[in-house]
C-alpha cells in the first residue's frame, strides 16, 4: 500500500461530538420515516443519558454497544429499549460511512482498479493516502493517474465525509464548483440550490435534490467537519 502521511481521519472523532450537539442535530433533522419517533420526548430521555454521565456520541455508542448492552441500560436509565435501539442507529448515521471510488461518476474503470491494486479501495483508504499535495504527487508516480485526476479524487472524497453526500451528489456539487467541505460549509441553502439545480441540468443524472431540512443539515455537518476535522492543503 502507498505510504500514509495522514494529518486528518476520514470519519469524525465521535468522541469531538458532544451529547448536546448532538441532541441539537437530531432536534433539527429531517428523519426517515422510521426514526421520526425519535423526536417524541426527546428533550425528557437526552436528560436521562446525561444522568448517567453520557457526554459525547463515543460514550453513547460504546454503552449502547449490543442488544444486551441496550437491555441493561434501558432497565438503568429509565429510557425505553425501542428508544435506545433506535437511537443506537441513528447515531451510527452521524459518522460517514465510506463507499467505493467506483461511485463516483467519471472516474474510468481503470484509475479506480489500479488503486485497488495499491491497498486503495474505497473513498477513506484513498483521503487518507493522499492528504497532502506530496502524497498526490507520489501516488500520481506510483499510478500513472495524472495528478489533475487524483486532486479530483480527493476533492469528491473530501465532499463525501459530509453524511448524506454519495457518489452522484458528490460529482453534482463538484461540477457546480464547491470543492471542499469548507466552502460547502460557507454556502447557503439558496445559493447551493441554484448551484445544484444549474448542474443537474447539465449533467443529467437521475437524483432529487435534497430537502431544505436535509440540505440544511449537511451544512451544520458541513461545519462541524471544518471546524473539527477540515483539510488545509485541498486545492
Amino acid at each position: 500500500m502507498l505510504r500514509n502521511n495522514t494529518v486528518q481521519t476520514y470519519t469524525l472523532d465521535s468522541e469531538q461530538i458532544s451529547l448536546q450537539l448532538f441532541y441539537k442535530m437530531c432536534s433539527s433533522k429531517n428523519m426517515i420515516p422510521s426514526r421520526v419517533v425519535l423526536k417524541d420526548g426527546i428533550d425528557g430521555y437526552f436528560r436521562l443519558l446525561e444522568t448517567r454521565g453520557i457526554e459525547n456520541l463515543e460514550q453513547l455508542n460504546t454503552a449502547l454497544g449490543n442488544k444486551e448492552k441496550i437491555r441493561y441500560f434501558a432497565a438503568e436509565s429509565g429510557i425505553p429499549e425501542s428508544y435506545l435501539t433506535l437511537l443506537k442507529r441513528e447515531s451510527g448515521s452521524y459518522l460517514a460511512r465510506p463507499f467505493p471510488l467506483s461511485e463516483f461518476p467519471g472516474i474510468p474503470l481503470e484509475y479506480t482498479e489500479v488503486l485497488k491494486s495499491k491497498g486503495i479501495r474505497n473513498t477513506r483508504t484513498f483521503f487518507e493516502a493522499a492528504q497532502s499535495a506530496e502524497q498526490r504527487l507520489e501516488m500520481a508516480k506510483l499510478t500513472g493517474i495524472p495528478l489533475s485526476r487524483l486532486t479530483e479524487i480527493f476533492t469528491l472524497c473530501d465532499l463525501s465525509r459530509i453524511t448524506g453526500v454519495g457518489g452522484i451528489y458528490a460529482r453534482i456539487i463538484y461540477h457546480a464548483g464547491i470543492r471542499s467541505v469548507m466552502q460547502f460549509a460557507a454556502t447557503d441553502t439558496a445559493t447551493h440550490n441554484e448551484l445544484y439545480f444549474k448542474s443537474l441540468e447539465k449533467l443529467g443524472y437521475p437524483l432529487k435534490a435534497p430537502g431544505e431540512e436535509d440540505l440544511q443539515y449537511c451544512i451544520s455537518y458541513a461545519s462541524l467537519i471544518a471546524e473539527l476535522n477540515s483539510n488545509s492543503d485541498l486545492p
